[in-house]
């Protein structure tokens, strides 16, 4: 372990905690022969497969008899082969001319990845074929496909959304799939996950059979439950137990004399030099193009690797790594799944993944291949961070995190019941309750129309289709163009107002680009002349909330907690201006004309009393501070993501914590089930920190709309402590006060 000696022998930051990580497979079942037919065995073994695992024959035989089956199975272990071998034996038993069945991966990358290996088993029966039906299939190949069936379509969930609405003759071709498969199950979560289920919903009702489902993933903590959310049927779980084909060390250091970003570029300097193949993961767009800048002034050869980026220039950079010509890639979470980026010794995790399980999915794409891999968390200044230095055997040693699902976000049912008019007229009394309720809805605005019985879209409903065609998300896209040329990229509404308003400095493909402001639904931006941006900006906002409808209630720790509906407006009104490498603030700025974006969602109202003696400001200290740590806090016990949770408090003592997607995701839900939990981190986080009053650490938070004014850690510890020891009082007080986000 010399890269981990010279590390320790570095007094300049702190190896926090090394665990390694044994090799183990999946116990043993039986052999090949036994379990497939002839001709998928000779292919199996050709492959070098000679015995198949245990997990892999119960799944195997579970699909044999027409079950459901959600399989949870490490990365490398065989998963694929689980559900191809009783995928395959069913198109060989129909012969060509129809598709037995579909296999929906999240990307397009990865469905082309995977379609190879699933050919390379389908060609030892004559006529069986795998193939991709995306939106880069040329037309050749696309009447191909509609001519000449395969036996097993791939393709992605967004094709499907477009192609029910667009071509009858894809409705003909998947009308005999008898199984539907989702591979990386696991992405199914939030408003993602929500637009599947609707998808789902509605392929459904052109399969002439009833259909049977399967899903798979690496890393999920819930599979029943998110299995049967996604499709709406019972689901039975098979597990592999943990595996990993080789020794891999799991590092945490925590800087000290440097900042995250310096002390990730010094790590990617050893690596380099060690001459290890290398992917840093970062959780926002800005962090990778920040460090990709970085570290390309330092000679490295890094390249940026991030939604947003044009599908064709996402694909040069994985064959550049593939090839070895680069460093490493500075990546979100677009190459955190199965893409053959070639093999991989180490992994960078540039802060802590938002979840466990997108931390063990990022460390499986090391050491597949056997030899000793590295994965290195670069520990932040941020209440998680702290949180797990102190606790770094709790870190690693807690199970994958549960996806969170909401099937019943009005707004992505909005979209797809419009869609599915599209799709094929239907009859009302065919939706369940919720569903129609949706429905009486979209006739009220005029998006759809009753004749002759059946829901017709209108050309309202069509131009809302056009306008919400990413089922990533939920709202408007808003395109992002240089000023009188290309387009160069995109983002969702509410993220836009904040990224993009008239003044912002906008990173982009390893570039800063002046925005110009939003006009409609585009983005009008400017390169600047630098490589590196003279400057960074964030903005500076304040959030309305409005109470609509109380779902649940319940008391935690002698607090009355509500789940509720909401309608949230987000108003950006300046921003701040910071120095770049250093993020010290220069000024603030306000802008000539406020942006808002409104939007209904669902969150969590916890109701504390006030402190008289603390006075308003007081108050809106402490409960300001009291959102930011239980935020952080319900992070770490439902696995969300840093900008999937908002929050406002007021000096009453009223905090929201709401899911920030349009309709909700189910985060909050998650959130409000586990209270108990994130309260009494919260508390470690406040109470545990030795700053003097407020810092990175405990109660800052890059994501606060008035740049952390207004907080207290020790007001906070204060609140926190004695709800856990049951003090607080139970009296009710009105909302008032200035909303603080």
């Amino acid at each position: 372990m010399p890269i981990i000696e010279e590390l320790q022998r570095d007094q300049s930051h702190g190896v926090v905690y090394i665990h390694v990580e044994e090799p183990r497979l999946p116990e043993p079942g039986p052999p090949v022969e036994e379990v497939a037919e002839g001709w998928l065995a000779d292919a199996l073994r050709a492959r070098g497969v000679e015995r198949l695992y245990r997990f892999q024959a119960e799944a195997i035989e579970r699909i044999r008899r027409g079950e459901n089956v959600f399989i949870v199975a490490g990365t490398g272990t065989g998963k694929t082969e689980a559900f191809l071998i009783p995928l395959l034996e069913e198109a060989a038993r129909r012969g060509p001319g129809e598709v037995a069945g579909i296999v929906v991966y999240p990307t397009k990358a990865l469905a082309r990845d995977q379609v190879e290996r699933i050919n390379r088993y389908a060609s030892g029966f004559f006529g069986l074929r795998a193939a991709v039906y995306d939106g880069d299939t040329p037309p050749e190949e696309r009447r191909r496909i509609f001519e000449y069936p395969p036996a097993v379509l791939v393709t992605n969930p967004d094709m499907i959304h477009f192609s029910l609405r667009r071509s009858d003759r894809f409705k003909q071709l998947a009308s005999t799939a008898r199984m539907l498969i989702l591979d990386d199950a696991h992405v199914y979560g939030g408003v993602f996950g929500a637009h599947v289920h609707m998808i789902l919903r509605r392929l459904r009702r052109f399969l002439r059979g009833r259909p049977q489902f399967i899903a798979s993933s690496a890393t999920v903590g819930n599979p029943r439950e998110l299995g049967e959310k996604l499709f709406s049927e019972p689901v039975e779980v098979v597990e592999a137990g943990p595996a990993r084909r080789a020794r891999v060390y799991h590092v945490m250091l925590s800087p000290r004399e440097r900042g995250k970003r310096a002390e990730t570029l010094r790590l990617l300097r050893l690596l380099s030099r060690e001459g290890l193949r290398t992917v840093v993961f970062a959780d926002s767009h800005r962090a990778v193009e920040l460090l990709s800048i970085e570290a390309r002034r330092q000679g490295l050869r890094v390249q940026v690797h991030r939604a947003g980026l044009l599908p064709s220039e996402r694909r040069r950079i994985e064959e550049a790594l593939k090839r070895g010509e680069l460093d490493a890639v500075a990546a979100t979470p677009t190459l955190e799944l199965g893409i053959d980026i070639g093999a991989l010794d180490a992994v960078v995790m540039y802060g802590l993944p938002p979840t466990f399980s997108k931390y063990l999915q990022r460390a499986g794409r090391v050491g597949r291949r056997g030899g000793e891999a590295y994965v290195f968390t670069v520990l932040g200044n941020d209440p998680i961070s702290a949180y797990y230095e102190r606790h770094p055997r709790e870190y690693f040693s807690q199970p994958p995190d549960p996806v969170y699902l909401d099937t019943g976000n009005e707004e992505v049912a909005r979209i797809h019941l419009v869609a599915m008019a599209q799709d094929a007229p239907y009859r009302p009394e065919t939706l369940d309750p919720f569903a129609r309720r949706v429905l009486d809805s979209l006739l009220s605005e005029g998006l759809v129309r009753v004749r002759g019985g059946y829901v017709h879209p209108t050309r309202a409903g069509l131009r809302f289709l056009r306008e919400r065609e990413n089922i990533r998300g939920v709202g408007e896209m808003v395109e992002i163009r240089v000023a009188g040329g290309r387009r160069i990229g995109y983002r969702e509404r509410p993220q836009a107002i904040k990224e993009l308003f008239p003044g912002a400095i906008y990173l982009h493909g390893g570039r800063p680009y002046l925005s110009l402001g939003i006009k409609g639904k585009q983005a009008i931006v400017k390169p600047l002349p630098h490589r590196a941006p003279p400057v960074t900006t964030k903005p500076l906002y304040y959030t309305v909330p409005e109470d609509e409808e109380a779902l649940e209630e319940r008391t935690v720790y002698g607090v009355k907690v509500e789940y509720l509906e909401l309608r949230i407006t987000d108003v950006v009104y300046g921003y701040v201006v910071k120095s770049f490498p250093g993020g010290e603030t220069l000024r603030q700025q306000l802008l000539e004309e406020e942006l808002s974006y409104g939007f209904r969602t669902k969150g969590i109202l916890l109701h504390y009393t006030p402190r008289p003696q603390w006075g308003e400001t007081g108050n809106a200290e402490a409960f300001h501070a009291v959102e930011h740590v239980l935020i952080s806090a319900g992070e770490m016990v439902t696995g969300a993501a840093p900008t999937d949770m908002g929050g406002i408090s007021f000096p009453s003592g009223h905090i929201y914590i709401y899911d920030a997607f349009p309709g909700g995701s189910g985060v909050t839900k998650l959130l409000y089930e586990r209270l108990e939990e994130a309260v009494r981190k919260a508390h470690d986080i406040v109470s545990r920190c030795t700053c003097e009053d407020g810092c990175p650490r405990c109660v800052f938070s890059p994501y606060c709309g008035n740049n952390n004014q207004l907080l207290s850690r020790r007001k906070a510890a204060a609140v926190l402590g004695d709800m856990l020891r049951l003090r607080l009082p139970a009296t009710a007080t009105a909302r008032t006060g200035r909303p603080i986000v």
